[in-house]
């Protein structure tokens, strides 16, 4: 069955099923979890939820982009809009349809994938620092509980953005409500991507190592992650009750 849909209506998730499995051979490459860097050409495996990728070394150039454009992650901005472009004929509309569904579908997998990292691997993740902290560093479990609660945060998200691409494939959209929708979608979208970001590469059991000098940096992180947790919630929370309610898109005519 489908998860939870908020703040997308079931009519918009029955549609984008449907031709999720209408369109399945023509977009089967979509699937495919590895990309070349756009640098090197090096082969890139995701193997997390953060779409910021790191072409690594050895093996690697360094560079760092977004998994789902390819642009240079230091001056990327956003990527949900779809390129606007223009057609003279049938079998040019056709094309363009097909890409702008592809582009709408790469970024629902991508979240869908990230979901299901967050809510498996990456909760699993954080459940143990919290076990393994409390009890070899002497931390409350109360003073540790921000992991999972971050990472619950994610997954919600994550499950969210997913389904206001299907909106946005199917919405009947006026150019100044398509804009407003395609900015609150990436103020969240670039927030939780700072989120992701920190959850999956910060060096928690590092702050505890013996040759650490203090454990101020563990405290600094913490708070930092609880603020950036807080920042995307309250985003999340806007966003989806702008849609479902409607308010959103009265806003853009006012």
């Amino acid at each position: 069955g489908t998860d939870a849909h908020q703040p997308v209506d079931c009519k918009t998730v029955q549609l984008w099923e449907k031709k999720m499995r209408t369109e399945e051979s023509d977009a089967r490459w979509i699937l495919n979890h590895t990309k070349s860097c756009p640098k090197c050409t090096n082969p890139i495996e995701k193997d997390g939820g953060c779409m910021h990728m790191t072409c690594r070394r050895p093996g690697g150039c360094g560079h760092e982009f977004c998994w789902l454009c390819l642009a240079t992650w230091s001056t990327h901005r956003d990527c949900n809009g779809v390129p606007s472009s223009g057609f003279d004929s049938k079998t040019e509309l056709s094309k363009h349809e097909m890409m702008r569904y592809t582009h709408y579908m790469e970024r629902y997998l991508g979240h869908h994938e990230a979901q299901r990292f967050a809510e498996t691997k990456q909760m699993e993740q954080a459940q143990g620092l919290v076990s393994d902290l409390s009890e070899t560093c002497r931390l409350e479990v109360s003073c540790l509980e921000f992991l999972p609660v971050a990472v619950r945060q994610i997954q919600d998200s994550r499950r969210c953005l997913k389904w206001t691409y299907a909106l946005a494939f199917f919405g009947k959209f006026t150019q100044e409500e398509r804009r407003l929708f395609q900015f609150h979608q990436a103020q969240l979208e670039g927030t939780l991507e700072r989120l992701s970001d920190m959850m999956e590469n910060t060096p928690w059991y590092g702050f505890f190592a013996a040759d650490a000098i203090s454990t101020q940096v563990f405290h600094e992180s913490r708070l930092q992650l609880i603020s950036l947790t807080d920042v995307v919630h309250t985003l999340f929370k806007n966003f989806r009750a702008a849609v479902e309610q409607g308010t959103l898109f009265k806003a853009a005519v006012e």
